[in-house]
């Protein structure tokens, strides 16, 4: 069920006449859009595990850039040593 703020406002008021101030108290605790958006921990696993995944995969990509110019370099170099 989507909760939009009409949804909100009407329970607001009614709780308003029921509970008083502390009415508000628990509204202001109460998610925007619902249960829906909130995260459990098993969410936050498997972001961190997507998270690291795609750091993995970044590093193994910058090493192999690193070591590719490098090589190159050192090519350059002992080229220039042995014609220099």
């Amino acid at each position: 069920m989507v909760v939009n703020e009409r949804d909100r406002l009407k329970l607001a008021h009614r709780l308003q006449g029921l509970m008083g101030e502390e009415a508000t108290i628990l509204m202001e605790h109460l998610p925007y859009g619902g249960i829906a958006g909130i995260v459990s921990k098993d969410d936050l696993v498997l972001f961190k595990a997507e998270i690291r995944a795609e750091i993995y995969k970044a590093l193994n990509s910058q090493t192999l850039k690193i070591i590719t110019v490098m090589t190159a370099l050192n090519g350059l170099m002992f080229a220039g040593l042995k014609w220099g």
